[in-house]
């Protein structure tokens, strides 16, 4: 299905999805696409439904699609996202909250091939959109091939109208749920990966990392900043092609320095900028030739790019 809108409020961020791989947490939003709006109702999901939104279909093999080994998938899940537990604390820590968001699953594998869903009545606001809201379309999220972009990627949609995130490291891997046995420097090998950067890249305009360096030896990373072309505030009720019209007004802005970091270099994924460089030389070498419209350069596990020609 194509165009869904996930929406929740922003407290919902705070939510680390740990434990869960890609493909459940693309159930996780299918869910949370389902309920929104709806109050507290129970919502029922029909199993091809569910399969659709999740990408039940494109993950596995056609013989993993009967419902007897979804229905056991589900029970799965259910147990896991019913052990998940979000946190809202005042900002002098005396005033806490936990909460689990969907405290009950009804599946039925056996009649109605549906599963429903309740949101838990205490915190419905997450999902009865007011303001503060994140939101993205479905189909873009089940894009993100590793869980760190899949977390990344509603992190920064989260910020999708100023163009503009920053976050110290240490929330940052909290948010991400980093195993506490990563160094900085193999939690900056493991979560920009080349897959992530390039699928992140591809999802935001403009996509720039950004890291903040501070004082000592070696200059350790002490934050992240993130900067993309902003999305315009109403973007979830205007049409899609009227945005495209306006793109260019929503260019990101070059950000200042951490206020603690005495240095910012631009990251970059190692691979990635050894074919970037690849493909520069192979453009200067067309240098003064004209290339007919259409003409593609190849290589694997790197997206096409067309060669534009440009006519004097």
């Amino acid at each position: 299905m194509v165009h869904e809108i996930v929406q929740y409020h922003n407290d919902f961020n705070t939510v680390p999805l740990r434990g869960f791989n890609e493909r459940e947490r693309r159930i996780v939003m299918a869910l949370l696409h389902q309920v929104k709006n709806k109050d507290v109702e129970v919502v029922q999901l029909d199993f091809d439904t569910l399969r659709g939104l999740s990408g039940w279909n494109d993950t596995l093999a056609k013989s993993e699609n009967s419902n007897a080994k979804f229905n056991r998938y589900l029970e799965n899940l259910s147990d896991k996202i019913m052990t998940l537990r979000g946190t809202l604390r005042s900002e002098d820590g005396l005033q806490v909250v936990k909460f689990s968001l969907f405290p009950t699953f009804i599946i039925d594998g056996k009649n109605t091939m549906t599963l429903k869903v309740q949101i838990n009545p205490t915190f419905k606001y997450l999902t009865n959109i007011f303001d503060m809201f994140t939101a993205f379309e479905l189909d873009d999220y089940n894009r993100m091939n590793t869980s760190y972009g899949q977390e990344l990627y509603r992190l920064l949609k989260q910020y999708r109208t100023s163009g503009f995130y920053r976050v110290k490291i240490e929330d940052l891997r909290h948010l991400l749920s980093v195993p506490e046995s990563y160094t900085n420097a193999k939690m900056d090998q493991k979560v920009f990966s080349k897959t992530t950067v390039t699928d992140l890249t591809n999802a935001f305009p403009n996509f720039k990392i950004k890291q903040e360096r501070g004082t000592g030896r070696g200059r350790p990373i002490i934050g992240y900043t993130f900067t993309f072309d902003k999305e315009a505030p109403n973007k979830y009720e205007l049409d899609r092609k009227k945005q495209e019209q306006i793109a260019q007004f929503w260019k990101s802005n070059d950000p200042e320095p951490m206020p603690n970091a005495v240095a910012q270099t631009e990251y970059q994924n190692p691979e990635l900028r050894k074919e970037k460089e690849e493909l520069e030389k192979i453009l200067t070498s067309f240098k003064g030739v004209i290339l007919l419209p259409g003409i593609y350069y190849t290589k694997p596990r790197i997206e096409q790019k067309q060669i534009k020609a440009k006519c004097r």
